[in-house]
């Protein structure tokens, strides 16, 4: 199971996650809290993995046109040198592990179709142990959403 938050935490992270550049003056204020205590915090949500502050550009605002999402079938036993080489393909958005029709689904963010198709036929072509690919291209992100939390965040003495 993962780390356990408080609510403090939680309302930590919703700050940050609506923007990322907001002073921990700013937090501690809202929060009526120390600055020194917010700095501690996400600190430790950083160091623990739990969380992360970056910079998020749109693709297609900075030239990538085509994104496109690539369900496999993959053989099982190679799943894991497979996830490997995808890692380290820099036009590799995302991997996912899932379950149904597919064995992992990636996002590929590119210039143009032209570089889908060779991604899709020289790249992905290469990697032993992929048996089959389908790919969706994405027309338009109706939604992209990098804020959420838990429906509800359980007291220490609820926690499951």
């Amino acid at each position: 199971m993962g780390r356990y938050l408080d609510e403090v935490d939680w309302q930590i992270i919703r700050i940050l996650q609506k923007d990322g550049r907001t002073p921990y003056l700013t937090i501690a204020n809202e929060l009526g809290m120390a600055e020194g205590t917010v700095r501690r915090r996400v600190a430790r949500l950083q160091e623990e993995g739990v969380m992360k502050i970056v910079g998020v550009a749109d693709p297609f605002k900075v030239g990538l046109n085509t994104i496109a999402v690539v369900g496999m079938k993959v053989e099982r036993h190679r799943a894991e040198s497979i996830i490997s080489e995808l890692q380290e393909m820099p036009e590799v958005r995302s991997i996912s592990v899932t379950t149904g029709n597919h064995d992992l689904i990636i996002e590929v963010v590119l210039p143009t179709n032209e570089e889908l198709l060779t991604f899709l036929i020289h790249r992905l072509s290469e990697i032993p142990g992929i048996l089959n690919t389908g790919t969706s291209l994405v027309l338009k992100v109706a939604k992209q959403n990098y804020s959420w939390t838990p429906p509800r965040v359980f007291d220490e003495e609820e926690s499951p």
